[in-house]
């Protein structure tokens, strides 16, 4: 999707966009050059590491997108009103002969408004599959690494890509199945959009996924998948149900772990809480947790008992060592740094040291 030779603006950015950016250290060959935030979101000045530079997000787009030569369109946490700010980007960057690549969702309507502008959308795989009277499952003889989280913003997306570029770094065939359609944009592949839609039922999205998971394994002969699950893996609270974490189980239906990492929230929790999620897991999913990590946001417990919903605040990395610290639990690994990736992966290794380890000795 994107060249090496792009210069890219990405826009808008907030906290939706930040753990793609932070995993361009594992894309280097992707040129991230402007990241444009509107003023009122309250991000201006904030650096993010880009493959050798470090960016400072701004505020001015057209002074940007001159510099560019690609506009990229993200999805984003914080509303933005397409007709008064959408549109018109996407609009300045066209008059300007920018390449323009949108991953942001956008209605049928408004794609139609902008019908005379040439748009590379990033979507979500499209593959369908014939669901015939042979449900059967079929094998997955490739060991499968499941990336889960318990809520939102847990870095999910950057754990998948940096334990991907780890162990491609260490030599192995990877294919990442990832939780967020922007991987497509560096090659990877995305969950299909099937497993998000009423296109099957439940029953056929657990057939049709294992299908597609089937197929990937012909086709690239992986030493190890890597499957970002999307969404909630399980209801953070009875209060807020996240979709009931029904991915998930179509998902572990669909094809079994055999090491699975989950993150959460940062919070001061004790080892009786992990150890509890771990028995919630194994006992909806069938699911070992091998490795927890925190991830560099807090619960805003004020904020969510006022606006009914979960809400977030930004921790910094001492923080999340810290608190990790004070748990004391050998399961807890900061997986938001690579040190804490390299361990991770280290425990993959040692744990299917019965068939992974022994491809590259």
């Amino acid at each position: 999707m994107f060249n090496s030779d792009e210069k890219i603006l990405v826009y808008p950015i907030d906290k939706e966009m930040i753990p793609v950016i932070k995993s361009m250290e594992n894309y280097p060959c992707i040129n991230i050059y402007r990241l444009i935030s509107p003023e009122s979101w309250g991000h201006g000045g904030e650096c993010y590491k880009c493959a050798e530079k470090v960016i400072e997000i701004s505020h001015d787009y057209e002074k940007a997108c001159n510099d560019c030569t690609t506009v990229w369109i993200v999805d984003s946490w914080n509303d933005l009103d397409f007709v008064q700010f959408v549109k018109p980007a996407i609009q300045f960057a066209c008059n300007k002969g920018k390449r323009i690549v949108c991953s942001k969702y956008l209605s049928v309507s408004e794609k139609e408004s902008l019908s005379d502008v040439r748009i590379f959308y990033i979507e979500y795989s499209t593959q369908l599959f014939t669901v015939s009277n042979d449900d059967r499952l079929r094998e997955i003889r490739t060991p499968i690494l499941y990336a889960m989280s318990t809520t939102e913003f847990c870095n999910q997306f950057y754990i998948e890509t940096a334990i991907c570029a780890e162990l491609y770094n260490r030599n192995y065939k990877v294919v990442l199945i990832s939780s967020r359609k922007e991987s497509v944009a560096f090659g990877q592949h995305s969950m299909p959009n099937f497993i998000f839609t009423n296109d099957y039922n439940e029953n056929k999205k657990v057939i049709a996924m294992n299908r597609y998971i089937y197929n990937l394994e012909k086709e690239y002969n992986p030493d190890i998948i890597v499957i970002g699950v999307p969404g909630i893996a399980i209801p953070f609270d009875y209060r807020y149900s996240s979709d009931f974490g029904i991915i998930a189980y179509e998902l572990s239906e669909a094809v079994k772990a055999d090491f699975a990492v989950l993150s959460s929230l940062c919070m001061p929790y004790d080892v009786e809480y992990f150890k509890s999620v771990e028995k919630s897991f194994i006992g909806r999913l069938g699911i070992d947790i091998d490795v927890h990590s925190l991830s560099p946001y807090a619960l805003d417990s004020n904020e969510a008992s006022y606006e009914k919903k979960l809400s977030y605040l930004s921790v910094d990395d001492s923080y999340v060592c810290q608190t990790i610290e004070n748990i004391s639990y050998d399961k807890i690994i900061n997986l938001n740094n690579q040190n804490g990736i390299s361990f991770a992966v280290d425990r993959l290794i040692n744990k299917l040291s019965g068939g992974l380890a022994s491809i590259i000795t």
